[in-house]
């Protein structure tokens, strides 16, 4: 089954808090995108294989979150979803 992750989908911003200050934090993007030149364009369970977390196995997909108050930048992990969470009760009540 494939799964998405929210944010990178656009379903929902990143709402992360900074450890060290509580601000939001902003979205700098995907982890695996910053791994080389070509890291965009690798497949994403491929990137997720050799990066040391088990974001494969728990479905998650790993952003960088940058606090522009502490100048710093913490790793956000983000349960991906699955197609089922995206239908909505409109398309629910269609289908019983």
């Amino acid at each position: 089954m494939n799964h998405l992750c929210p944010v990178c989908n656009g379903f929902t911003p990143l709402q992360q808090p900074c450890s060290a200050c509580g601000q939001a934090l902003q979205d700098a993007g995907r982890l695996y995108d910053f791994y080389g030149s070509y890291s965009p364009y690798r497949e994403i369970d491929d990137a997720k294989m050799d990066n040391g977390y088990l974001d494969r196995t728990r479905h998650q997909c790993v952003h960088t979150g940058w606090c522009p108050s502490c100048q710093i930048e913490e790793k956000v992990f983000l349960d991906e979803w699955t197609p089922v969470m995206l239908v909505t009760d409109m398309e629910k009540d269609a289908y019983q």
